[in-house]
């Protein structure tokens, strides 16, 4: 009777746990959803603000607008780590690859700004810079928000009991996205 128990206890504590453990990560997953939406919303202004040249595909290569291909070619890598880690949001990889799109976009759009700072006839003038800091500044608290969560599942992860249970189903830790400004 006392294994009965014993048995029936532990098979509990192994339902709760799970059940804990299968809730924490898919908070992580609705954090995720709603900074993809903000990184989506960022990304896709940031590439309808380019100029329509820059967008044409057919238009021929000018030595000028370098920088903007640049900035077009980083939106579509910024774009394609977001599909990526959209599809598998708790794997360390994708969230790496949208952390590295990310700063590099916003090091081209700093070095935008910074060339042409005193051309008022640039594409990144100071409404679209104002624009950009804005939606920018929107997303730190969802970030903040995901990493959070992101926290919290990974000490549920880390902690005994339940590392083992975690371990059984292959729940490993999940990446946090990088909090920090990379154009402050």
């Amino acid at each position: 009777m006392t294994l009965l128990i014993l048995a029936a206890l532990v098979f509990f504590w192994a339902v709760g746990a799970y059940n804990r453990l299968v809730r924490l990560r898919a908070a992580c997953g609705q954090q995720f959803a709603v900074v993809d939406a903000q990184f989506v919303r960022l990304w896709a202004w940031v590439q309808g603000s380019l100029p329509a040249t820059v967008r044409d595909d057919e238009a021929a290569p000018d030595k000028s607008l370098t920088s903007l291909v640049e900035v077009w070619s980083a939106c579509e890598v910024f774009a394609e780590s977001l599909a990526q880690a959209r599809a598998t949001p708790m794997n360390a990889a994708p969230i790496q690859r949208v952390n590295i799109a990310r700063v590099q976009l916003f090091k081209l759009l700093r070095q935008e700004k910074d060339i042409h700072a005193a051309d008022d006839t640039a594409w990144f003038s100071e409404p679209l810079q104002k624009k950009f800091e804005r939606l920018k500044t929107q997303a730190w608290p969802m970030i903040v928000a995901y990493n959070q969560s992101v926290q919290t599942y990974n000490e549920a992860v880390s902690e005994w009991p339940a590392r083992w249970l975690a371990r059984q189903f292959r729940f490993e830790a999940a990446a946090k996205l990088d909090s920090a400004d990379p154009l402050a």
